[in-house]
């Protein structure tokens, strides 16, 4: 009996020493912690909010976290994870207990899409037919673009990038991506030129003028530009660089300019003694829409009268609205409803002409011309419908009127009213341009062979 009780005893005692042994690593094992997510993929400047979850006796125990490297990502006590740079690094947790998790932080530079030309600037010839290629970077997944030209005249681009030089002068290629993304290449176009002339040519003005000259030249899209002005009697007309002229005194002086690529004109410019005074005949002129109008420029002498011998001095034409009234050599073309200012320099004097253009109503067109009505059926009032043309003239008001009332009345909105005598009474409508319209209606008993009845 007593060696059963020594037994037992001696295993109680292995047991509570196992227990003892084994204790500190079994409760130690018992909190594990877990982060969600275990792995993020950042750009910088973006912000995670990481969860975890604790396994433990006692789950309200505080979690502290920390970046093993704060320069690629760093996160706040309270777990939420800031992107800073490009690189790789992790995030630790940390319980009271000494559970711990990690995180592996991946922070990548964002992908930035990019569109350039094979050129950002090309000179062409007229006629010439080259290409422009755009480029985008590796990571780019639709190369698909869109090519517009700023100026089709100078240079045209098909929806492959060919370019076809039209004309000379300056435009503006563009490639733009389905994403927006876009690049342009300033395309110049050269043009040689034939010949050239001075604009305006054989000149005469009066001592003191002052005038700019220009140049024409042949083919009109030429490239080439005024390099040098000359006079060859300064002592009579000088010249500046930009070819404006001064008449320093009477006399005549050959003009000439020269271009860069060699081309040369030259005019004749005659000095005469100055006017005393200018002006423009008519000084103001209502013309209609569409019409024309011949200015006179008058030059006098000293004692007012009309200096006839300076008739020949250029006059320059402007005018202060040409979308309402252009003028070509004094002759202006009214375009459009509106005022403007007719302004003619000569001789280093301006005199002008106020032009009031008028849209008037040309013509009137009636629904009806004429009709014979029974007088059993003079009850039923007529209604005129009246088109005016133009249809955007400015004054559109009518005027209606019966020759004979005792036939028929109408009112100013062209209702026709039959009385019920027997004749004929004509409705006129008129435009305050004189323009007109008219309309017949004969009451008869019997209608003429021929005539349906008006029902």
């Amino acid at each position: 009996m007593k060696t059963v009780y020594s037994k037992l005893a001696n295993l109680i005692a292995v047991l509570v020493v196992g227990m003892l042994l084994f204790a500190p690593m079994r409760f130690g094992s018992e909190d594990t912690l877990y982060a969600h997510p275990r792995s993020i993929r950042m750009n910088p400047g973006d912000s995670y909010p990481l969860t975890y979850r604790l396994d433990a006796d006692n789950p309200a125990q505080a979690i502290r976290y920390s970046s093993a490297n704060p320069a690629v990502a760093d996160v706040d006590a309270g777990g939420t994870v800031t992107a800073v740079g490009p690189g790789q690094t992790q995030i630790l947790l940390d319980s009271d207990s000494g559970a711990k998790a990690r995180v592996q932080i991946e922070v990548v530079s964002p992908h930035t899409a990019t569109l350039a030309l094979n050129t950002d600037r090309m000179t062409m010839e007229k006629g010439q037919v080259t290409g422009l290629r755009a480029i985008f970077d590796d990571g780019a997944e639709n190369t698909l673009v869109q090519w517009s030209s700023e100026n089709e005249r100078v240079a045209r681009v098909d929806a492959v990038g060919r370019v076809s030089a039209v004309g000379g002068g300056r435009t503006r290629i563009t490639a733009t991506a389905m994403n927006g993304l876009s690049a342009s290449a300033d395309i110049n176009v050269h043009v040689t030129g034939n010949a050239m002339r001075i604009t305006p040519e054989d000149v005469h003005l009066g001592v003191g003028s002052t005038l700019r000259l220009g140049t024409n030249y042949i083919p009109a899209d030429t490239t080439d530009v005024v390099a040098r002005w000359t006079s060859n009697n300064e002592s009579v007309l000088r010249v500046q660089r930009d070819g404006t002229l001064q008449a320093v005194a009477e006399g005549e002086a050959v003009l000439s300019a020269f271009s860069s690529e060699g081309l040369g004109a030259s005019t004749l410019v005659k000095v005469e003694p100055p006017v005393a005074d200018f002006e423009v005949s008519p000084s103001a002129a209502t013309i209609k829409r569409g019409n024309t109008l011949a200015l006179e420029p008058r030059f006098f002498d000293a004692q007012g009268n009309i200096d006839a011998n300076s008739s020949s001095h250029l006059v320059n034409w402007t005018s202060s609205n040409p979308s309402v009234a252009s003028v070509e050599d004094g002759v202006v073309t009214a375009i459009r409803t509106g005022s403007a200012r007719i302004s003619a320099a000569a001789d280093g004097m301006i005199a002008s002409s106020v032009i009031n253009v008028q849209t008037i109503v040309e013509e009137i067109r009636l629904n009806l011309h004429q009709m014979y009505v029974l007088r059993e059926q003079t009850v039923m009032p007529i209604q005129l419908e009246a088109e005016l043309i133009p249809a955007d003239a400015d004054d559109k008001r009518l005027t209606w009127s019966a020759d004979n009332d005792l036939v028929a009345t109408v009112n100013q909105r062209g209702l026709v009213e039959l009385v019920g005598g027997y004749g004929t009474a004509t409705i006129t409508v008129k435009a305050a341009s004189g323009a007109q319209a008219q309309f017949v209606v004969n009451v008869v008993a019997s209608l003429p062979e021929g005539v349906a009845s008006q029902e």
